[in-house]
């Protein structure tokens, strides 16, 4: 259902003083945030999100919530995530394994009506600033914390390392260690040209060392080589499909020149840009959340039948009311999103540091602050500084 701006607009000028008008407003305004859901959410992008009934969950026996009981791939391992905090990963190597629901939900948010009779723009800019914004960028951080710790634990796999346990320093994935082969690539890989360059002393140097190199035709390959495997290993027999990246990122590609893309492709770039829907067979999921999806990283997914699922039990729900001159608004939704095969996302990193957490923190603060998401409470930062009074040409009245 498409909603229109001034329809919204009207209801609240209107008909928030009646319930009548509040269910109008309730049910157009949910339906408005979950279109801009649909078109604003890279997880929702990757995982297409479905529908269940309470007739297809279960009641949780650890706690009182519901659940969906998901089987796995034979021999491969499988992980839930939780949307309360950081993640604390659970694998489940087991046939079947259980995936919690939880609430994503917006602050409520209150303006006085006043307030609200001076806004010219529209009413929905209002909602999309505060509650769209905020239910996406928490799906999509969630998702993308769980998709770096699924990765972790496949470089972890591989070199018999112990989930979850502190890195030594020449263990932890930088450029310097794989190109001294004491580090193999498996969830993760290392972009070629960082690692040829790499010129750190020792594994030390190496986790902090700060080099980053664009991303090249190449690099997109030797990721999508983890996929398939060489054989007999139990993470290959897959096909990489959708690629997300940043827009930052993506400009590289239109820096690649004719022996990259051939006689045809850079001089339409040099003039478009980059046009085109995939990237080495991949289709790409560009993102301007700089501030989740660092420059620098990129991740490709297998098709979602391989991947995992996004689950809605309560589709996104719009509330407002008012009291006296003051109306309050919010929204929520009750999801669930799981990885039924760790070993259908593997990484790019173009940067030759490591962020995985060593046993000396000191010894790679940049990178982690460089190339991991910001905390949940700094993201969406305005690009505009009205509010400190900081415009140009700045004008001051006496």
């Amino acid at each position: 259902m498409s909603v229109a701006n001034d329809a919204l607009n009207a209801l609240f000028a209107q008909k928030l003083d009646t319930a009548e008008g509040k269910e109008k407003i309730a049910a157009y305004g949910s339906d408005w945030i979950r279109d801009r859901l649909r078109e604003e959410s890279f997880a929702r992008k990757i995982l297409p999100p479905r529908q269940v009934g309470r007739s297809e969950l279960q009641v949780s026996v650890n706690h009182d919530t519901l659940i969906k009981i998901v089987e796995t791939e034979p021999e491969s391992r499988a992980m839930s995530m939780s949307f309360r905090g950081q993640p604390d990963v659970n694998y489940y190597t087991a046939s079947r394994f259980e995936v919690p629901f939880h609430e994503v939900g917006s602050p409520r948010f209150e303006q006085t009506t006043q307030e609200l009779a001076a806004y010219t723009i529209p009413i929905t800019a209002i909602i999309k600033r505060h509650i769209v914004n905020d239910i996406q960028e928490v799906e999509d951080v969630t998702f993308l914390n769980h998709v770096e710790s699924a990765c972790q634990s496949l470089q972890e796999d591989a070199n018999g390392l112990v989930f979850g346990e502190v890195y030594a320093d020449d263990d932890a994935f930088s450029a310097f260690n794989v190109a001294q082969g004491t580090v193999k690539e498996l969830g993760k890989v290392k972009g070629i040209d960082v690692i040829q360059q790499s010129a750190a002393a020792n594994a030390e140097d190496g986790l902090d060392e700060d080099l980053i190199f664009p991303l090249q035709k190449d690099d997109i390959i030797k990721l999508g080589k983890l996929f398939p495997g060489r054989g007999g290993a139990r993470n290959g027999r897959l096909r990489a499909e959708k690629l997300l990246i940043t827009d930052t990122d993506l400009m590289d590609a239109a820096a690649w020149t004719t022996s990259d893309a051939g006689d045809k492709i850079p001089g339409e770039t040099a003039v478009s840009g980059w046009k085109y829907k995939s990237l080495v067979g991949l289709t790409y999921i560009r993102t301007l959340k700089t501030d989740i999806l660092r420059p620098g990283n990129l991740y490709a997914f297998c098709s979602p039948d391989y991947l995992g699922g996004f689950l809605i039990l309560n589709k996104t729900q719009f509330y407002a009311d008012k009291e006296r001159n003051r109306v309050s608004f919010e929204a929520w939704e009750d999801i669930a999103i799981y990885l039924g095969n760790v070993a259908a996302v593997r990484k790019l990193e173009l940067y030759a540091g490591a962020v995985e957490l060593v046993d000396d923190v000191l010894h790679n603060p940049t990178p982690r602050a460089d190339f991991l998401p910001f905390a949940e409470k700094d993201l969406g930062k305005l690009n505009n500084l009205v509010e400190e009074n900081i415009t140009f040409p700045a004008v001051s009245q006496f």
